[in-house]
């Protein structure tokens, strides 16, 4: 063999060798193995051993067809960690590619993944639209334990969404539960159980005292047979939350489920679970671990926080810093306190004040200390006239800064000022306007509307029967219901509108150039959201509105308008409940 041909067999070897390895490098390992764990992970809502799998699959298996699998892992992560972005992205891409395939071996898992995101997303009417178009899939009896929790979700689905569909939750339900006593699995009779809820859970206000401790005993020992899973987790948030409203000092349950999601990273329902934690301990006088927590909630899980839950918990570590007298931690954490600063006693404003006046008072010894350091320098400069000139360079240099110093002090003091001014107009529970807010926005509407000569709405609403929440099931739950209404009338009025807390459970809009048919359909829209809300055990929460149209009488004043919507108001209690009645002026 010559060179010629030494070197021709050479390149051919090591052409071959390396084609070899990176073919290796790319191949995937145990690649059904893989699949099977990630839809496993799916299945019990394990979001980090889910981000462990892509990670593999994306290293190891860039020759196989991943894309799909990844989508739906991709959504569970995101559902998981409340990522609004890549949620709403994905299940785009989703809808675009036309994936969701009944023919696919993993449809039933694509199902539940995309029914579940629109659960959590609040929005119960669409997961049931999504699932009733593939209801027949489920006919027959499910093959395993990913179907069963599917049609566990499609009957809570029926039954949350108040659908035509509902009477079917209960043969859902059925199914579900006689193929997880076939299956055996503790965690999936746990699933199916507490998906059904209802009547299964204990009540102090409708069980007797020994059906009441049956029930609670047969939930404990399912918990107690169920290995650290999401669903355990679930459950015992809601038995935690559940031992409150029976007066129970007993937050073990509500420990033990954050410590489960954390190890699973369901970062969502950590923050949730968690802020409930703390709301609960700062009621029994637990400061200390409250505070611990608080901070160690914004340290992990800081950039996950929403506005409100970052305002909350900033107000809260205020509260906590002001109440032990550590007044520079309460200073520290001003910029996102004084968002809900605003308390519920009559001493709020002299609270404001003695802040204000905090400023004040440093603003005024830090100039004193700064014209003092002034006259000093001028006093050097006369007795030593050899330094005269480096003297006088320190001085205007020492002036300068205190010049910046105090600009930067009364700017400080300024903008603080305007914060509390504007913070004095907020409602401390619902985050919305307060009654003197509202009223100021009505006045000016009102004006404008009788000067441009356009029509004018004003709206007096009132949640029905709200005494009874509070007294069958407590403030902290009517303090939940009241939120949750400002919160969906806050996302369905136009940007124009004004929307305030009047008093108790009264709340006043005001709609410029708007129509009580316009009213009636806001009315409506109002009406069928808050029908969708589940709180523990209550549900069918309704309001009653009166409106009054300003048309013709261009002299009236604000007074009589709202005087005019309260006699509406009355009349639409008085026929009924959850109604709207109106008036045109």
């Amino acid at each position: 063999m010559n060179f010629k041909q030494l070197t021709i067999l050479t390149f051919f070897v090591v052409a071959f060798t390396s084609s070899y390895v990176n073919a290796q490098d790319n191949r995937c390992e145990n690649y059904d193995a893989v699949i099977s764990n990630l839809y496993s992970s799916i299945e019990t809502l394990n979001v980090k051993k889910l981000k462990s799998i892509n990670e593999y699959l994306k290293l190891r298996c860039a020759d196989n067809n991943i894309e799909t699998h990844l989508l739906f892992s991709g959504l569970t992560i995101a559902d998981a960690e409340n990522d609004r972005s890549n949620i709403e992205l994905i299940r785009d891409k989703i809808t675009a590619s036309q994936i969701l395939d009944k023919g696919n071996p993993r449809f039933a898992w694509h199902l539940y993944v995309l029914a579940q995101s629109w659960f959590w997303d609040a929005k119960p009417d669409k997961a049931v639209s999504l699932l009733s178009e593939y209801k027949s899939y489920f006919i027959g009896q499910p093959k395993n334990s990913i179907e069963v929790r599917a049609l566990s979700l499609i009957g809570g689905y029926f039954n949350n969404a108040k659908s035509s569909l509902e009477k079917e939750k209960s043969s859902y339900f059925e199914k579900a539960e006689i193929k997880a006593n076939e299956i055996g699995d503790p965690e999936l009779k746990l699933y199916v159980n507490f998906r059904k809820g209802g009547e299964a859970f204990p009540n102090s206000n409708t069980d007797s005292v020994s059906e009441f401790k049956r029930k609670k005993d047969k939930w404990m020992n399912m918990l107690d047979s169920v290995q650290p899973s999401v669903t355990k987790a679930e459950v015992l948030l809601f038995w935690g939350y559940l031992e409150v409203v029976e007066k129970q000092k007993n937050l073990s349950a509500l420990q033990e489920a954050i410590e489960i999601l954390s190890e699973f990273g369901v970062t969502r329902t950590v923050i949730d679970g968690s802020m409930l934690y703390i709301e609960l301990l700062k009621r029994y006088g637990e400061a200390a671990k409250a505070e611990s927590i608080i901070k160690k909630l914004i340290n992990d899980y800081g950039a996950s926080l929403d506005g409100y839950q970052r305002k909350q918990l900033y107000g809260w570590l205020f509260e906590l810093s002001e109440s032990q007298e550590r007044y520079e931690d309460a200073l520290k954490y001003k910029d996102e306190y004084y968002l809900s600063l605003i308390a519920k006693d009559d001493n709020t404003q002299k609270k404001l004040d003695e802040l204000l006046l905090e400023y004040k008072v440093e603003e005024q010894k830090t100039a004193s200390k700064m014209l003092k350091q002034s006259l000093q320098l001028i006093e050097l400069e006369k007795e030593n006239e050899k330094q005269k000139n480096h003297i006088l360079i320190l001085f205007v240099v020492t002036l300068s800064v205190a010049v910046l110093l105090l600009s930067i002090i009364i700017y400080r003091s300024q903008k603080s000022k305007n914060e509390l001014q504007k913070l004095a107009m907020i409602d401390s529970l619902t985050g919305v306007w307060n009654r003197r807010a509202i009223t100021l926005k009505a006045s000016q509407e009102l004006a404008i509307a009788q000067r441009e000569g356009h029509s004018l709405t004003i709206l007096l609403a009132d949640l029905d029967n709200f005494k009874s929440v509070n007294d069958i099931y407590g403030h902290d739950v009517g303090d939940i219901v009241l939120k949750t209404f400002a919160n969906i009338a806050s996302d369905n009025i136009r940007a124009k509108d004004q929307f305030g807390r009047w008093g108790g459970e009264e709340w006043l809009f005001i709609m410029p150039a708007t129509s009580v048919e316009d009213a009636k359909n806001l009315f409506n829209r109002l009406s069928n959201k808050l029908s969708e809300v589940r709180i523990g055990d209550l549900s069918n929460i309704t309001f009653s509105m009166g409106a009054v149209e300003l048309v013709n009488d261009r002299n009236t004043d604000l007074n009589l308008l709202i005087k005019e919507a309260d006699k509406q108001l009355y009349v639409a209690k008085e026929t009924g409940k959850n109604k709207v009645s109106f008036v045109s002026m």
